[in-house]
C-alpha cells in the first residue's frame, strides 16, 4: 500500500479449504507475498475461526480484524480481513453468498464498500445469487468493489470447451447491467480455474467489478493474477490508485542519427503507415508508427554505459602490445573496430548532451521571463493599490521628497491657486492636461 499516492491492494482467493495446517502456511505465505491491505478468502470450509486459527493462514497485520461467514456443511465459508493500521470497518451486510463491508481509510479520506462473493457451484441456485446481488444496489453508496468466485462465465471466451449454459450467461450479464457494474480486465491470464485433469477444463470464475463512483475515485485500477501454490483457483490482486497515469513524453534523440542501424530500421516504417483520406491524418499516422519504431529500436539498440571506457582500455592495451611485438590480424581488426565504436559513442554522447543543454537553456530562459513578468505585474499592482487605497476623495497625497517632478507639480498647483494638499482627482486632472499640452 502506497500512502502518498493512495494506492491500495485487495487480495482475493478461493482456497478450497483451510482445515489442513500445512495448507494454511502456504496460504499465509501467498498472502504475505502479495502485501495487500485487504484480503478476501472464499470456500474456507470452516465453521468457526478463533484468533489462534486466523494466525495460521493470515499474516500478522491481517489476523486481528476480519468478518467471517461460516460454511454450510462442507461447502462455502467467506472471510474478509483488513489491516487495522490503514482501515476501519464502519458497516457490514451479511447475505447468503456474500459479505459486504464498508471500509474507511485511517490515513486518508478514501473509503469504499467491498463485497466478497462466493457464488454457489450448483447452478440451480445461481438465480438466487443474482437476485441477492441486485438487492445490494440500494444499500451501497460511493465506490463499490465486488470481488470473489462467481462460479459463472460471461461469454464463450471464458471457457476452453463448448459446454456452455447461455441462459445463465445472459442472466449474469443482465444482473451486472442492472447494478451498473464494470468489470476490471484480468491481465496476463485468460482463465482462473482448472480441474487439473489430463485434458483440463479451464474457466474464468474469479472476477472483480466496480461501479462508476469507484472509477471516479480510483481511475487507475488494475487486476492481476498471482502464482497458484495450492487450490484449483488462481489468486487475483486488485490494485486501486487515485493517481491518474501519465504517459512518458517521447523525445527524438539527435544522437540516434549517428548510429548506422537507425535509419534502415526506422525510416522504412514511415512509408508503411496506414493510408488516410486527408493529409493531416496521413501525417499523424506516419508520426505515430515512426515514433513506435524509434522507441522499439532504442530499447533494442542501447549502448552499455561502460562502452567508452571499455573501448579506450582495449585500444590502450593493444597499443602497448604493439610496442612489444607485432599484432596479429585479429588484434589489428579488433583495435580498428574499437576505434570506430569509440568514435561513434563519443559523437552520440556529445550530441545527446548538446540537445539536453538546449532543453535546459530553454527552461532557464522561460523561468527568467516568467520571473520578470511577475515582478512587473507586482509593481503595477502595487502602484494601482497605492492610488486606490487613498483614505478619501479629498484626502491629500504624501509627495515623496526624492521626486522633483512631483514636487514641481505641487508648486505649480500652488501657483495656480490650488492648495498643496490637493485631492487625488485634482492632481490627476492637472497632470493629464499638462501632458496633453505637451
Amino acid at each position: 500500500m502506497n500512502h502518498a499516492n493512495r494506492t491500495f491492494n485487495v487480495f482475493s482467493w478461493n482456497t478450497r479449504g483451510l482445515g489442513d495446517y500445512d495448507k494454511c502456511i502456504v496460504v499465509r505465505n501467498a498472502i504475505k507475498a502479495a502485501s495487500p491491505s485487504v484480503a478476501c478468502l472464499q470456500e474456507t470450509k470452516l465453521n468457526d475461526i478463533s484468533c489462534f486459527k486466523a494466525k495460521t493462514f493470515l499474516p500478522p497485520n491481517l489476523a486481528t480484524n476480519w468478518f467471517f461467514a461460516p460454511c454450510d456443511g462442507s461447502r462455502g465459508g467467506i472471510l474478509t480481513a483488513w489491516d487495522h493500521r490503514f482501515w476501519s470497518a464502519s458497516g457490514r451486510i451479511d447475505l447468503q453468498y456474500s459479505i459486504t463491508t464498508t471500509l474507511s481509510s485511517t490515513i486518508s479520506n478514501c473509503d469504499f464498500t467491498l463485497t466478497n462473493v462466493y457464488a454457489p457451484s450448483d447452478h440451480r441456485l445461481s438465480n438466487i445469487f443474482l437476485a441477492e446481488l441486485r438487492s445490494l444496489l440500494p444499500l451501497v453508496s460511493g465506490p463499490w468493489v465486488i470481488i470473489g468466485d462467481f462460479n459463472l462465465i460471461r461469454s464463450a471466451d471464458d471457457k476452453n470447451n463448448a459446454n456452455l449454459n447461455r441462459s445463465l450467461m445472459d442472466s449474469f450479464n443482465l444482473a451486472l447491467d442492472q447494478i451498473s457494474a464494470l468489470e476490471i480486465p484480468l491481465l496476463g491470464r485468460s482463465f482462473t480455474w482448472s480441474n487439473h485433469q489430463i485434458v483440463p477444463v479451464l474457466a474464468r470464475l474469479d472476477r472483480a467489478f466496480v461501479n462508476v463512483d469507484h472509477t471516479l475515485t480510483f481511475p487507475n485500477t488494475s487486476l492481476a493474477s498471482l502464482p497458484k501454490p495450492t487450490s484449483d483457483h488462481v489468486p487475483i490482486l486488485l490494485t486501486m490508485s487515485s493517481i491518474i497515469p501519465i504517459s512518458n513524453i517521447f523525445r527524438f534523440e539527435n544522437s540516434w542519427l549517428h548510429n548506422p542501424s537507425f535509419r534502415p530500421s526506422v525510416f522504412p516504417v514511415w512509408l508503411q503507415a496506414p493510408s488516410c483520406s486527408d493529409a493531416a491524418g496521413k501525417l499523424a499516422a506516419c508520426l505515430k508508427v515512426t515514433r513506435a519504431a524509434a522507441k522499439t529500436w532504442a530499447r533494442r539498440i542501447r549502448a552499455p554505459p561502460q562502452i567508452i571506457p571499455n573501448c579506450t582500455f582495449i585500444i590502450e592495451l593493444l597499443d602497448f602490445l604493439e610496442e612489444q611485438r607485432l599484432l596479429s590480424p585479429h588484434e589489428s581488426q579488433a583495435r580498428t573496430l574499437c576505434r570506430q565504436k569509440l568514435s561513434q559513442a563519443i559523437k552520440e554522447r556529445a550530441t545527446y548532451w548538446k540537445q539536453r543543454s538546449k532543453f535546459k537553456a530553454i527552461r532557464n530562459q522561460m523561468k527568467t521571463r516568467l520571473s520578470t513578468m511577475r515582478k512587473q505585474l507586482s509593481g503595477t499592482e502595487a502602484t494601482k493599490s497605492g492610488l486606490l487605497n487613498a483614505k478619501g476623495r479629498n484626502s491629500p497625497i504624501m509627495m515623496p521628497k526624492c521626486k522633483p517632478c512631483l514636487r514641481s507639480s505641487q508648486q505649480s498647483l500652488a501657483s495656480q491657486g490650488t492648495r498643496p494638499g490637493a485631492s487625488p482627482r485634482a492632481i490627476y486632472t492637472w497632470i493629464r492636461s499638462t501632458h496633453q499640452r505637451r
